[in-house]
């Protein structure tokens, strides 16, 4: 006996019949239908400012307190940036610029154009020394109108060393830069302690090493804090 089947197709207007389409009604799955993925909860969120950030926002808050810091390695990145500071306070006004310097490396090219910088500025810089200042960062000391040093500081003379390579000509013409750059870090000391150039030439070539009490008796400081 053949019986036929009754179909499952809808037929428009008649709910929950078979054969009938079920009414979309809104909050209510249709039977049959996939469930829908639970929502998501909201979590709350902050923005947490990285390392960088807040370097930049320190040294943008001490430079609006014309505060300057030098620190670490003194290369020409470092020094490029300073001498940048240097000319952005100086066209602001004339009221001294404070300068803190700690530094046991640096380059005797960009140490020496620090000094230029403050040099050729009006607005006065006030240098304060602390930690450990080596070698030609000395010359950015000696450049300041007014020198300070925290008890503890030290202060290593030394004599930058000079290593270079190429052909004999140029060795020739970059050894000869060098004794002039030399000579510009010497007569900054003699300059500022108002003492001989060879006698500063000697402590720069032994590794003169000066407390900050013997650095004031040199010369090289006028207060301690």
């Amino acid at each position: 006996m053949y019986v036929e089947k009754q179909s499952d197709a809808t037929v428009p207007g008649q709910p929950g019949i078979p054969g009938r389409p079920w009414p979309e009604i809104p909050g209510v799955p249709r039977p049959g239908a996939p469930e829908r993925p639970a929502p998501q909860p909201i979590l709350p969120s902050w923005y947490e400012p990285t390392s960088i950030t807040l370097e930049r926002e320190l040294a943008d808050r001490l430079l609006a307190e014309r505060v300057i810091l030098i620190g670490g390695r003194l290369d020409d990145t470092l020094a490029n940036h300073v001498a940048s500071q240097l000319l952005l306070l100086n066209a602001q006004g004339n009221d001294p610029v404070t300068l803190h310097l700690s530094s046991t490396d640096s380059d005797l090219e960009a140490a020496l154009s620090v000094a230029a910088a403050m040099d050729l500025i009006t607005a006065p810089v006030h240098a304060v020394a602390r930690g450990t200042v080596r070698g030609p960062a000395i010359a950015v000391l000696a450049a300041a109108e007014q020198r300070e040093a925290h008890r503890h500081t030290t202060f290593v003379l030394s004599a930058p060393r000079f290593t270079a390579e190429g052909t004999a000509d140029e060795l020739a013409t970059l050894s000869e830069e060098h004794d002039h750059q030399s000579a510009r870090l010497r007569d900054l000391i003699a300059q500022a302690t108002n003492r001989s150039a060879d006698e500063v030439a000697a402590d720069l070539e032994t590794g003169r090493v000066l407390t900050a009490e013997a650095a004031r008796t040199y010369g090289l400081i006028t207060r301690l804090r």
